[in-house]
């Protein structure tokens, strides 16, 4: 994982959020003042060490290290481990410099508040888990060293813990926020594409497909047959250009299946179904749902279409109305067919017809929601399915 000099993003210009690489400044200069505060601290008590030159050789080597990194600007693992690495090797080497009675009595290590910077920088540099690794491993380190654990001891290891783990909590939502700036941008950008390549196409291709539908129309005759052609060209267009449709509705939900994973867009697959004696309206917003239940109220729809189509008369019209909010889906088929009895659409069933049953009621139900019909002869016939966007857990 790289850090301070990971690749720009194209869109917002920054390697890093602001507030990680603020934290990466800041342990620059935390680093040398704390090396100095810890050499000041072992100038006090050094003709009371056993070793001074141990001392001597851990505080060179934490001030090399810090001033290095003034020079030094990547930030990866690796630093970080080297980094640990020398704070637990100046806290076991105090067991060298200071005498055993020191150490009982709770002297400081040799590092001192340096250790902590190492905690901080793991923190910044691999998120939370990165954090409390190396809180825990500085910890381990002060367990052995003073043989025996205080008060004093443990107050320090439990800083050190919530120092890694609230660092690296801060630069996890940090990074996380960025990439969401990252994709509303992305975002921005193909939708401006869109209402470009919107207004070129409305300017040419959908009003000449326009202009050859309702020509079409008033010659009548072989002329209407290219106007019904135009017409469906000219939604299908319509559908492309504004983001909710699909060419063929056979393959859209396996296409978004593999595309999206486990959540797709029902608007494609719903949408997919509309042909010139069917008009499907769908939200503005992305409505996403399992795959699952995208697959079966894709299902359900056909079955209730094939239903218009056989059962509705000639000449019938159906509209296909999907709405929705966090909670669930409500998608209406109307059509203005002739109608039925609904006690006869109910008994279809023990006549051998399983659309309403098992087609339409039976997959809506095995995800939780509820089918309703109202008809009546020569007034059409509305299916209103209600549908939880996941899959309820059944036994």
């Amino acid at each position: 994982m790289v850090g301070v000099l990971g690749p720009s993003s194209e869109r917002t210009g920054r390697r890093e959020p602001v507030v990680v690489e603020s934290f990466h400044r800041g342990l620059d200069v935390y680093r040398p003042l704390a090396a100095l505060y810890a050499a000041w601290l072992a100038w006090q008590r050094h003709e009371t060490m056993v070793r001074p030159w141990v001392a001597v050789v851990v505080l060179a080597v934490m001030l090399a290290w810090s001033v290095g990194l003034l020079f030094y600007r990547r930030r990866t693992v690796g630093v970080v481990v080297v980094e640990v690495s020398i704070a637990v090797a100046g806290i076991l080497a105090t067991l060298l410099a200071e005498t055993p009675e020191s150490i009982a009595a709770g002297q400081f290590t040799l590092p001192t508040i340096w250790a902590a910077g190492s905690v901080a920088g793991g923190a910044v540099v691999a998120g939370a888990r990165g954090g409390l690794i190396a809180a825990a491993v500085i910890a381990i380190a002060d367990l052995i060293e003073v043989g025996r654990p205080t008060q004093t001891t443990i107050h320090n290891i439990v800083l050190l813990v919530l120092l890694g783990g609230l660092i690296g909590l801060a630069v996890d939502l940090a990074r996380r926020g960025l990439e969401r700036e990252e994709q509303v941008l992305l975002e921005r950008e193909r939708l401006h594409e869109r209402e470009r390549i919107a207004r070129v196409v409305h300017d040419g291709v959908l009003q000449s497909l326009a202009y050859i539908h309702r020509r079409g129309e008033d010659i009548g005759g072989e002329a209407a047959d290219l106007a019904a052609i135009a017409a469906e060209q000219e939604r299908s267009l319509r559908r492309f250009v504004s983001g909710t449709g699909a060419p063929e509705a056979g393959g859209a939900v396996a296409d978004l299946r593999a595309a999206q994973g486990h959540e797709i867009d029902l608007r494609i697959a719903l949408t997919a179904r509309e042909r010139p004696d069917v008009t499907v309206a769908v939200p503005a917003d992305p409505v996403l749902v399992d795959v699952l239940v995208a697959h079966e109220v894709d299902a359900a729809l056909a079955a209730a279409l094939d239903n218009v189509d056989r059962h509705a008369g000639p000449g019938a019209r159906a509209w296909v109305l999907l709405e929705g909010d966090s909670s669930g889906l409500e998608v209406t088929i109307r059509d203005d067919g002739v109608g039925a009895q609904l006690a006869d659409v109910f008994d279809a069933a023990d006549r051998g017809r399983l659309g309403v049953s098992s087609s339409i009621r039976g997959r809506i139900e095995d995800l939780g929601g509820t089918v309703t019909w109202t008809t009546r002869p020569g007034g059409g016939c509305v299916v209103r399915m209600t549908i939880p966007r996941t899959v309820k857990e059944r036994a």
